[in-house]
C-alpha cells in the first residue's frame, strides 16, 4: 500500500500510517486556527504579537525539529 519512499518516512519518524496522519492532521489545524490571528495582525500589529511565532516554535517542539 504505502511506497518504499513512505514506509522510510513513517521509520524514521518511528510512526504508524495512522500516527502519522493524526500529527499531520493536528498540525494542519493549529495552521488553520491561526491564519485569521495573522490577517488580523497584519493590519494591526499590536495585536498577537507573538501568537505565530509561538504556535510554530511548539509544534516544531512537539515534532522535535528545532
Amino acid at each position: 500500500m504505502f511506497s518504499k519512499k513512505c514506509k522510510k518516512h513513517l521509520q524514521d519518524q518511528n510512526e504508524t500510517g495512522v500516527e502519522h496522519m493524526l500529527h499531520a492532521i493536528k498540525i494542519a489545524i493549529k495552521l488553520q486556527l491561526l491564519i485569521p490571528l495573522l490577517l488580523i495582525h497584519a493590519v494591526v500589529p499590536g495585536l498577537f504579537t507573538d501568537k505565530g511565532t509561538t504556535v510554530i516554535q511548539d509544534i516544531l517542539k512537539d515534532r522535535k525539529i528545532q
